[in-house]
């Protein structure tokens, strides 16, 4: 009672810190993406309340048509949550105000927030017309297999292609399930032993962006997916299976290995728990060691969504909204709405890791992140580790694959933060005929001889001009390019993993 009551007085001095600025006479209206709730209900947002105390109303959109509608037609909403894609779209419409000269009365707010999300959200002019969401490069593309089975043969993780491969046939012949089941023809942990790792990469030889269509190790992957596949190693389903498909594979106990996230494991393993198999549980493979010894490791880092004020907010409301924005990214505000009340919602383990206090946790918190707004990049790593810790298999299955990964500096994608209208134009549907290409080699309707003809189907379809535009932007924005590319784990150093 007396650590409740002690952190009940930390909370009021919180809240005496960040409502000096808000004005009890005053109603914030948030626009942010559909929810199947009432976020003006939520705990969270009472919780924010008290703390900050500044008032928010939260209305919904659920069509981007609609929406570009209502930011262009002289909306009254406050701040609008929005995907990146239309970030883009509204800034080049002129439709979203400038807050930079504002920004510089929330110094704080601006150091929070790592220094590449306001450089993505900055325009040619000096402009700043957005918050952003940044992603932190977490490794997030394992293989998850199942622990029993490697158990009761003896199996060990494979390190190299050649040991996946005698993994694979070892599976099939101990067992009689599937070895490795999915639905994607490009899977990131073996496409790392033959040096692959995002769709476009740079060529070290002409120091240009291409397409891994022309990596040299994109045919070698190939062959050896589609000699996998011949030999039953692979899910014969392939072509046609779906997430729900690979789910129920995985669920009855059906296949031992598939692509995993954290989010996955924790469905696998009570359908297989409840099935019987009560040794059930999941351990990570991650990406494989290419000929020089070298792991390509991919990860999930960029901005994921942008907070926009629209043109028509007067200077006055603009400054008061991000005073609100500002009071939900100091280090308190932001355990507060992520974690909730130390000793109420979490306690931190010997390690000093947040645990999660259950059921309350779920129960209060669940929505928690929801009412995130721009990402304070100090704090959100350590504090996100509760929200992956609400069941232990998630948490295991996120330490088991990050801790590995960790090790080794990540490859990340050299055009996270691209902003160019070809690149929108052409990627989603270059990457589709890429895959359905790949597919059909791996299936053995399609040859390897017909590669080069597929370059050229490739190209014709907008391939020539996405490799334009993207390297006119890779030489126009070297830093954040760099962003992007180079990328380590927010975890490293909890992991004890230093780098250059």
């Amino acid at each position: 009672m007396k650590k409740l009551v002690s952190l009940l007085m930390a909370l009021m001095m919180i809240v005496s810190c960040t409502a000096a600025f808000a004005d009890e006479a005053k109603v914030i209206k948030q626009l942010t993406y559909n929810q199947s709730y009432d976020m003006n209900e939520d705990y969270v947002a009472k919780l924010l309340e008290e703390a900050t105390g500044y008032k928010v109303e939260y209305h919904y959109w659920t069509d981007e048509q609609q929406l570009a509608l209502e930011v262009s037609s002289n909306t009254d909403y406050d701040i609008i949550s929005v995907s990146t894609g239309m970030f883009q779209t509204l800034r080049s419409q002129g439709a979203l105000k400038n807050i930079a000269p504002l920004l510089e009365q929330y110094p704080e707010m601006k150091e929070a927030i790592a220094a590449v999300g306001w450089q993505y959200v900055s325009g040619d002019d000096g402009g700043i017309y957005g918050i952003p969401r940044i992603t932190d490069p977490v490794y997030n593309t394992s293989i998850g297999y199942r622990t029993d089975i490697f158990a009761q043969y003896g199996y060990e993780e494979p390190n190299t292609i050649e040991e996946l491969r005698t993994l694979l046939e070892k599976i099939k012949a101990d067992t009689g399930l599937i070895p490795l089941t999915g639905k994607s023809p490009f899977i990131p942990v073996i496409a790392s032993a033959y040096g692959l790792t995002n769709e476009y990469e740079l060529d070290e030889e002409t120091g240009k962006l291409v397409s891994y269509l022309r990596m040299p190790g994109m045919k070698d992957y190939l062959a050896w997916m589609r000699d996998a596949y011949a030999a039953g190693l692979i899910d014969p389903d392939l072509p046609i299976n779906s997430t729900s498909s690979v789910k129920e594979k995985m669920c009855a106990g059906n296949a031992v290995m598939t692509q995993v996230g954290h989010s996955n494991t924790l469905d696998y393993v009570n359908a297989l728990v409840a099935a019987g198999y009560t040794d059930a549980y999941f351990k990570c493979i991650i990406p494989l060691e290419d000929a020089n010894g070298t792991r390509h490791i991919g990860c999930s880092n960029g901005v994921s969504r942008v907070d926009i004020i629209p043109v028509t907010a007067s200077d006055e409301e603009a400054l008061y909204t991000l005073g609100m924005v500002a009071s939900r990214l100091t280090e308190e505000n932001y355990w507060l709405f992520n974690d909730g009340i130390e000793g109420t919602h979490y306690y931190f383990d010997e390690e000093g890791y947040p645990i999660p206090n259950l059921p309350i946790f779920n129960d209060d918190m669940g929505h928690g992140d929801v009412f995130q707004i721009g990402r304070n990049q100090y704090v959100h790593p350590i504090s996100w580790m509760a929200r992956v810790h609400k069941s232990q298999v998630q948490w295991d299955t996120f330490y088991d694959s990050n801790s590995k990964a960790a090790a080794y500096p990540f490859k990340g994608n050299p055009l996270t933060y691209i902003s160019s209208d070809v690149y929108t134009e052409y990627s989603i549907a270059l990457k589709t005929l890429c895959e359905d290409f790949f597919l059909q080699v791996i299936c053995g309707t399609r040859s390897l001889d017909e590669y080069d003809a597929f370059v050229a189907e490739w190209e014709a379809a907008g391939g020539l001009e996405i490799e334009a535009a993207i390297n006119e932007w890779y030489q126009a924005n070297p830093d954040l390019v760099a962003a992007g590319y180079k990328s380590i784990s927010p975890y490293a150093e909890i992991f004890g993993y230093t780098f250059e």
